[in-house]
């Protein structure tokens, strides 16, 4: 099988494309972040800092492509216009690489055996390549990295102009409708499209995997130390959940003094919250290489994700392989890996009430916290980026070749 892996950023496609190479069963990789060393050689220096947090990607070159008029279409917008405008620029961004993906598929398709048989393409970034692909018989699936629109409406609603908003949900909704599969990255994920009336069949959840190499106990503090320390790794959104945090933290910071907060993440439309909470024992880091982060995570004692919604959120498998417990909302879609009382807790979504009792809890019961350490560690390992690549690699296989199947007969 030979499968095009697409995206108009990068996310986790990068190691869609390693699995697939790895198997020998990539098309190409076209991307709108760099991908090759030759990509980042051509990034303009007044550019390059935006893509310090990328590496290159050990792809073969053939059958790798850049479009660098998608990222310098959307930083511009972040960098010079209105958030509203912005948005917009981003949107239509994404549908101009849609566009260009489409064009050089079906230039692809047009020489002798360079047709793939599959295509694999980021929501509101599918819908030109979807009607070329189902058109040229090619297998079209849908990588949907966050839950249903609907259900993300539901949970905390949208930030972006109605007009714009509109248009999206169109988009994605045609999408859904083109897709011959669904791809999510977890089981919550998937169950809001079968929700939304999505055929079981049609809808699959890979769990994504991390670095756990990176994210080892290697010079980890020892137990026993003088402050409690809670990390929230993210941005302070209101989907992630900062503000119930805040709320929560304030009131245990009322009986425990020792108790801090850090926060690695870049402010966002919750950063308020922080105006009604103690002036001491909060700590921003803001944006954080992963390196610095996973320093962080093992200076910590728990590592908090009270998301709002989280198709998945990758930095509960990173806490676990620093051998940190975690406590995450049930609208994580890691919460997976997480095993009441032996790694970490589960707490009902948007409760400030229990995130504030399961967090007294943790700051009164810190010796039992800080043993959980080598449980954690062993919780991570299934989800490593290696276990992601041999899962990934089975699942595209065996749905190639129930569409080749299928058109035989």
């Amino acid at each position: 099988m030979k499968v095009l892996v697409t995206h108009p950023g990068r996310q986790h496609s990068h190691q869609a494309a390693l699995a697939l190479a790895e198997a020998g069963a990539l098309a190409g990789y076209w991307s709108g972040v760099p991908a090759l060393p030759v990509h980042f050689a051509r990034v303009p220096p007044w550019l390059a800092k935006r893509y310090l947090r990328y590496s290159p990607v050990p792809l073969p070159g053939e059958g790798v492509r850049w479009h660098p008029a998608t990222p310098l279409l959307r930083r511009a917008g972040d960098a010079l216009l209105p958030r509203p405008l912005a948005a917009w620029v981003d949107y239509l961004a994404c549908r101009r690489f849609d566009r260009w993906v489409a064009r050089g598929l079906r230039a692809l398709a047009g020489k002798p055996g360079a047709r793939p048989d599959a295509v694999i393409a980021c929501e509101i970034s599918a819908v030109s390549t979807f009607r070329l692909a189902r058109g040229l018989g090619i297998l079209a699936l849908l990588d949907a990295p966050s839950i249903h629109h609907q259900a993300q409406d539901r949970l905390h609603g949208f930030t972006e102009p109605a007009s714009l908003h509109r248009r999206i949900v169109a988009v994605k909704d045609a999408e859904i409708e083109l897709a011959d599969h669904i791809l999510t990255v977890s089981e919550l994920a998937r169950a809001t499209y079968l929700e939304e009336g999505a055929l079981p069949e049609a809808v699959h959840a890979v769990m994504l995997g991390a670095d756990l190499t990176l994210f080892g106990p290697a010079g980890e503090r020892s137990s026993g130390g003088a402050s409690f320390v809670l990390v929230f790794p993210g941005a302070m959104i209101r989907r992630k959940g900062f503000d119930l945090l805040v709320s929560a933290f304030s009131r245990l910071r009322r009986h425990h003094s020792d108790v801090e907060l850090w926060v690695a993440g870049p402010a966002g439309d919750a950063s308020a919250a922080l105006e009604e909470a103690p002036t001491e024992g909060i700590r921003l880091l803001g944006r954080l290489p992963q390196s610095e982060l996973a320093q962080v995570f093992r200076r910590a004692d728990c590592v908090v994700l009270p998301s709002r919604n989280d198709s998945y959120g990758m930095v509960v498998a990173e806490a676990l392989a620093a051998g940190r417990p975690v406590i995450v909302s049930e609208m994580v879609g890691s919460k997976e890996l997480v095993r009441p009382g032996q790694n970490g807790w589960v707490v009902p979504v948007g409760d400030a009430e229990a995130l504030y009792r399961q967090l007294e809890w943790c700051a009164t019961h810190r010796h039992e916290v800080r043993s959980l350490a080598a449980a954690c560690r062993a919780s991570a390992a299934e989800a490593s980026w290696e276990g992601y690549r041999g899962r990934f690699t089975r699942m595209i296989a065996g749905l190639v070749e129930a569409h080749a199947d299928a058109r035989r007969n």
